[in-house]
């Protein structure tokens, strides 16, 4: 089975997408504002989108060229899947490499996110967001990451809505 793989080129140097990637500031500008991260390898990284969260160890930090994490801890706390860890033991990948005019052409692999996992179309669309996201902010510097009060705020709305 074919795990989750794209492409993409974007509008800036190698140098500021490693740096989004490998950094606890800049990871928190594109996918969680709600992150720990560590800022070498054999470190790790915690990833909080209340109330899942994601615990990676770091295998590969290589400057402006790749970023690889494996999963070590996993919660997707849904109703309706019945293994919450299922992102433990696979891997993701940024590999950077040169584009046309300065641009740098991001290879993401989630080396394990296939479609026999019962969370494949949820994290799939989530990874489609938030690489959509990474590309906002490296490019125009205005990504959406997950913050915790837009969480707080979708209760609220939808507590007012159940009252109404």
């Amino acid at each position: 089975m074919h795990h989750y793989h794209r492409q993409i080129v974007l509008s800036a140097d190698r140098r500021t997408v490693y740096r989004a990637l490998s950094t606890e500031a800049g990871l928190r500008r594109w996918w969680t504002r709600t992150c720990d991260v560590d800022s070498e390898v054999g470190g790790r990284a915690t990833f909080r989108f209340v109330p899942h969260r994601k615990v990676m160890e770091i295998e590969a930090l290589e400057p402006e060229r790749c970023v690889r994490w494996r999963c070590v801890e996993a919660l997707i706390d849904l109703p309706e899947l019945s293994k919450k860890d299922e992102w433990v033991g696979t891997r993701i990948e940024f590999r950077l490499s040169d584009a046309a005019d300065g641009r740098t052409l991001l290879e993401f692999e989630h080396f394990g996110l296939t479609p026999a996992l019962e969370c494949h179309a949820l994290c799939t669309q989530g990874w489609d967001h938030f690489l959509a996201s990474l590309q906002s902010e490296v490019e125009l510097g205005r990504g959406s990451p997950f913050t915790p009060e837009e969480r707080a705020g979708c209760a609220s709305a939808a507590a007012r809505e159940v009252r109404s």
